[in-house]
């Protein structure tokens, strides 16, 4: 009776459990039927035998129980062979134009365009970065694609789009390491967004500027002045480490290179607001007062040619008329090469005369500015001893550069004269510039009245360049002009 009484009672757990055993079976083979749906799905697509990693997946089906005759007749069907008929036309190509290899090279740079321009275009950075986390290390076809010219151009054009990619900032990195600087600071500033490349970059251009040649120099010049401007951020980051090299013993190319940069930026790529970003790397040291000085600098490089004027009394007041040396403002503020272009201008302008006491003001500050020398940082003193003398050869140029502007026929005597005050630069500029303006103006040219000038000036040139040798190119620009 307890065996007839049990018997009702084990019947259903056992029933349970074989059900479980069932759905637990349902399901995997749901999973199985599912996987091997989708290794077809990739076997039907076009040319899915050409796919890398085709033999894996036709092993996985395999394994899932799936047909080695149905898969391999996937792989046959679908089969087009896209990649072969691109490399027959490509061997055709070569072939016919094979007489003529720079036909070839520019077939050859057509398909390396289209294929670039292809990549371009499907470029997903979501799921090359995706691609990057879950794999063990960079992909195997970066390192070829970096070996390559015109794979390293196509990592420049997409990281100039896709800023925020974290592979191709990896790869900016490597083709770094690898020692294409000179190669990335040709693209300039299409990557200064990446900041850790361009900082590099700034870095090492930077150290080059320690040992190069003048000619060097201005290469490297160009290229930071490219990239250093490309953006307001840059541009800060660029001149703020500029100063700190500038106030280092071997810093005067690089406080140059701050000048010219600023120089750049306000003109060649019409951001004034550089000229007001000037008073911003004075430094911590600066007082107030000469913060006011820097200000008023500031105003007055940014300030149009025909407004110019009435900032030049209040700079003479502060840097020529204080009884005493201290209370002088730095000459790092004046010595800027703008301030020397707008006074040299102002000076020497051939359309204008300027009054008496003007004259005389621009005189003085131009001479200060071009020969006190300033040590007062370096626990010095401020020499202002060759002031007079350069004032003295400023006035003599203005003079020549009047004579030769009505049409004067120097004598020998008077050349000779002439060398005293054309061996002090600033003076030399001052003349070869009213020397520009005046030949330069088509009027002249007109009447054989009109070119008087012209042989006075280029008498006088006989004199000056053998006297200034580094004004050379200038004078050589200014004649192709």
């Amino acid at each position: 009776m307890e065996e007839q009484v049990q018997e009702p009672h084990d019947a259903p757990q056992v029933s349970d459990d074989q059900a479980q055993k069932d759905e637990q079976e349902r399901q995997r083979e749901q999973q199985q039927a599912a996987k091997l749906l989708e290794c077809e799905k990739l076997f039907t697509q076009p040319d899915s035998i050409m796919e890398p990693g085709i033999l894996d997946v036709l092993r996985r089906y395999l394994d899932l129980g799936g047909s080695a005759q149905n898969g391999a007749d996937f792989l046959v069907d679908k089969y087009i062979g896209y990649g072969q008929m691109a490399s027959l036309v490509c061997s055709w190509i070569a072939k016919a134009d094979q007489a003529n290899e720079e036909t070839s090279s520019s077939n050859q740079a057509d398909e390396v365009t289209h294929m670039q321009a292809l990549i371009a275009d499907k470029f997903d950075p979501d799921k090359v970065d995706t691609l990057l986390r879950t794999r063990r290390g960079p992909p195997k076809w970066l390192t070829p694609l970096i070996a390559d010219r015109a794979g390293r151009e196509l990592i420049y054009t997409l990281s100039a789009r896709y800023k925020n990619c974290q592979l191709l900032k990896y790869a900016m990195q490597r083709i770094l390491m690898a020692g294409h600087d000179d190669e990335v600071a040709s693209v300039g500033s299409r990557l200064a967004g990446y900041f850790e490349v361009f900082h590099n970059l700034m870095v090492k251009r930077l150290e080059e500027m320690l040992h190069g040649d003048d000619a060097r120099m201005q290469v490297l010049s160009r290229e930071l002045m490219d990239i250093c401007c490309s953006s307001q951020h840059t541009y800060a980051h660029a001149q703020q480490l500029l100063k700190e090299l500038g106030a280092q013993p071997q810093g005067a190319r690089f406080k140059r290179l701050s000048q010219d940069m600023e120089v750049y930026a306000a003109e060649k790529l019409s951001h004034p607001i550089a000229w007001k970003m000037h008073q911003f790397f004075l430094g911590s040291h600066t007082s107030v007062a000469d913060a006011e000085v820097a200000v008023l600098v500031a105003d007055l490089l940014a300030a149009d040619k025909g407004h110019t004027r009435s900032l030049i009394p209040k700079l003479h007041k502060l840097y020529c008329t204080p009884p005493h040396a201290h209370q002088i403002p730095p000459m790092a503020l004046l010595q800027h090469p703008k301030v020397f272009e707008i006074l040299v201008q102002g000076l020497f302008e051939p359309s204008q005369r300027l009054p008496v006491e003007t004259q005389r003001t621009y005189v003085q500050l131009l001479a200060t500015a071009a020969s006190a020398i300033d040590q007062r940082q370096q626990s010095g003193s401020l020499d202002l001893a060759e002031v007079p003398a350069q004032a003295t050869a400023l006035q003599g140029a203005i003079s020549l550069a009047k004579q030769a502007n009505e049409g004067h026929r120097f004598s020998p005597a008077e050349l000779q004269q002439a060398a005293q005050p054309l061996q002090v630069p600033c003076a030399a500029m001052g003349l070869l510039y009213s020397m520009e303006q005046t030949l330069l103006d088509r009027r002249i040219w007109s009447t054989a009245l009109d070119m008087l000038p012209a042989p006075a000036f280029l008498t006088l040139m006989l004199v000056l360049v053998p006297l200034q040798p580094l004004m050379h190119t200038k004078v050589s620009q200014s004649h192709h002009k």
